[in-house]
């Protein structure tokens, strides 16, 4: 049992540089499996994509997710000592494994022919190593010490406790160099403590390891992200790290304030206090652009470990004076928000309820207006609430339907909230961040079903807005 989890482990690597996506007649029953998976939901998730493979058998996206999933889940079953089930899902990698290996690689490096004859060396390699009578015990050993060493960084990361996490991770990669996860949760643990040559450095270790877009993406952002830090400086307050343009005073910066105020505000309703300070970051609009890359146009401030606010007017030095203050604010509250709800539920929560209680709590600083909600209400033209559970808002190109997005989030979340307590939305972020899936999690805090509320939430809609109810 112990060198199959160990093949699993040292195969995922393996393969994870020639699967990519492909296709795309399937793409959104593919990111709803992967969504569920990220949220915890495993069998549901895998069920999804299982059904997609069979519609599509050569789905390197779909194999390389089931391959992932597979290992974790295995693993989940086995430390709750359910080995038969833990067997099933090995057993099921392993049929995963042997079609990623009939599978073409594409390498840009590396002309195909040779890719392919590269990543079958390394296949037969693992097998050999791993499967050999002559293995060596104490290298499996070690192996298996930096993946658990790993697994136990990944929950102090997601508790926010980044020193243990960071020092289990050191342990991990001197066990396991080939373990390209390790490598990349030290640079974001670096990158949070804003210690960008680090963070640097363990996201180029990672991408060798694994040449995935996404880690080449956190490099070349860090790497952009390093001109613009020699421009600031720094201060620290009892709730937040701020970095703000050198020779600007923070001092007596109504951002301060503003940033006090909303921590005020949500740790009250919440009553919740996280045990570290949170990191914000002030720009001008084009640095925040060149920043972020790929952010939205219509993206007003972003969260991503750390709050990001483009403040200045590009060019200036004075920040006070260059800003709308109600808009601000409103920002301020909607990020804050965000870490305060990632922190409660050690970053397993639902981008929907995400979203929906961040403009919660944005709408006691500035009136959302809701008529792109009430106009889509009325021609029948709202997301339903599965999709509005499993819709990747990153990738909506289009304002309108981004801000569709949202705004039925945050009506549906101030229609629980009106019909119940914020204890009770504590307890679902906190049930959450257990591991437990979102129905259940939801049923356990609200003593009801979340399709139940939902279906009365569709009702009120309909009745306010004159649209059907069978959203």
């Amino acid at each position: 049992m112990k060198k199959q989890i160990c093949l699993a482990v040292v195969l995922l690597f393996c393969f994870s540089s020639i699967l990519s996506a492909e296709g795309t007649d399937l793409v959104s029953l593919i990111e709803k499996g992967e969504t569920l998976i990220k949220q915890g939901s495993y069998p549901a998730g895998i069920a999804v994509l299982e059904t997609v493979l069979t519609k599509d058998p050569k789905n390197a996206r779909v194999l390389s997710a089931l391959l992932a999933a597979y290992d974790t889940y295995s693993q989940k079953l086995i430390s709750e000592n359910n080995f038969s089930s833990a067997e099933t899902y090995l057993k099921k990698m392993d049929d995963i494994s042997r079609r990623v290996e009939s599978i073409p690689a594409t390498d840009p490096t590396e002309g195909g022919s040779k890719s392919e004859s590269r990543i079958k060396r390394e296949i037969a390699s693992a097998k050999a190593f791993l499967l050999s009578p002559d293995a060596k015990k104490t290298d499996l050993i070690s192996l298996n010490a930096g993946r658990e060493n790993y697994n136990e960084a990944v929950n102090y990361f997601n508790k926010r406790q980044y020193d243990i996490a960071e020092s289990l991770l050191k342990e991990s990669v001197k066990l396991d160099q080939s373990n390209a996860y390790a490598y990349e949760l030290l640079g974001e643990i670096a990158n949070l403590n804003q210690r960008l040559d680090e963070a640097q450095a363990y996201y180029k270790q990672a991408f060798l390891i694994n040449p995935d877009p996404a880690l080449r993406a956190k490099y070349e952002k860090v790497t952009r992200e390093k001109s613009i830090d020699k421009t600031q400086q720094q201060y620290e307050d009892e709730h937040f790290i701020i970095r703000y343009r050198r020779n600007d005073s923070i001092e007596g910066s109504d951002i301060r304030q503003y940033l006090r105020d909303s921590y005020k505000t949500i740790s009250q309703s919440l009553a919740h206090y996280p045990k570290y300070k949170i990191p914000v970051v002030l720009y001008d609009r084009e640095e925040y652009q060149n920043l972020m890359g790929s952010v939205p146009h219509w993206s007003g401030a972003l969260y991503d470990g750390k709050i990001r606010i483009p403040v200045y007017l590009t060019g200036s030095v004075q920040s006070t004076n260059n800003y709308d203050s109600a808009e601000l604010r409103k920002l301020i509250q909607h990020e804050l928000t965000h870490a305060f709800i990632l922190d409660l539920s050690q970053m397993k929560c639902p981008v929907w309820l995400n979203e929906g209680l961040a403009q919660y709590f944005e709408d006691k600083i500035k009136s959302i207006d809701l008529s792109i909600l009430i106009a889509a209400a009325r021609k029948n033209l709202l997301l339903k609430p599965d999709e509005l559970m499993f819709q990747d808002i990153s990738k909506v190109s289009s304002h309108e339907r981004a801000l569709l997005y949202y705004l039925e989030s945050f009506s549906l979340i101030s229609y629980i909230l009106d019909h119940s307590k914020m204890y009770s939305i504590k307890q679902l972020l906190i049930e959450l961040g257990k591991g437990t899936q979102f129905e259940p999690a939801f049923e356990k805090s609200f003593s009801r079903t979340f399709k139940d509320m939902a279906s009365e939430w569709q009702a009120e809609i309909s009745a306010k807005y004159g649209g059907s109810s069978k959203l």
